[in-house]
């Protein structure tokens, strides 16, 4: 090689370079298929209990060993589920439901917990930034989105990108059922019992027994009423 002209070598050591590109891509889909085809998704989770039954196209991204399943837990076709990173954590109490086309996604460092025989349906979105905890029987209805994480903008004078999130958490406790296209946003608590009517932004805690709605919500009664 050390006769060959100058631009002929570098060709060459583009072509090689190019070959183990494309030959390292290969073995990659390879490696990922071989685990699709031979490792089913409760083999690649922390821990997953008896009776779970998982749908058709389900994905798994992040660190799927800090996903925890309970019992009887039901997984629909095309969810997905987001562990982002290693100090990320999912749990999914016993007898809860994750129905078609719903994303779970924990961003960096966040942490979500469904308590107990909870139902999440069709096509909610579920974050958990700053920590999300819910207790049990909680029924969200479809195109609900869950967001404990807001973005910093104070400074006008930089891009808000690059100023941050703010993250307080959120937690919904037993009992509260949560209307289509509802929107909870970062340190709101939701107390036992509640009710969140369809379309609502709830930006501020949710007191026991009330119903809400609106944009903003508001209490428009009290179930003990």
């Amino acid at each position: 090689m050390k006769y060959l002209p100058k631009f002929k070598l570098i060709y060459l050591g583009k072509f090689m370079l190019l070959c183990i590109a494309s030959i390292d891509h290969w073995l990659d889909n390879v490696t990922v298929k071989f685990r699709q085809a031979y490792f089913p998704i409760k083999y690649r989770l922390g821990s997953c209990g008896t009776n779970t039954v998982f749908g058709k196209g389900i994905s798994i991204e992040g660190i799927g060993n800090n996903i925890y399943l309970g019992n009887n837990v039901r997984i629909g076709d095309n969810v997905k589920i987001i562990c982002t990173n290693e100090s990320s954590k999912i749990y999914i109490g016993d007898n809860s439901i994750i129905y078609f086309g719903s994303c779970i996604d924990t961003g960096p460092g966040g942490s979500i917990n469904l308590g107990a025989n909870n139902t999440i349906n069709p096509y909610c979105v579920i974050y958990g930034h700053g920590g999300l905890t819910t207790g049990r029987y909680v029924r969200i209805a479809s195109h609900t989105v869950i967001i404990p994480a807001n973005h910093i903008y104070k400074d006008p004078h930089k891009l808000i990108a690059k100023q941050g999130l703010s993250k307080k958490g959120i937690k919904i406790e037993d009992n509260v059922w949560i209307g289509t296209g509802s929107r909870i946003l970062d340190g709101v608590n939701i107390g036992h019992g509640s009710v969140i009517g369809a379309g609502a932004v709830v930006t501020k805690p949710v007191p026991p027994m009330a119903v809400v709605t609106g944009v903003p919500a508001k209490i428009i009664k009290m179930r003990s009423e």
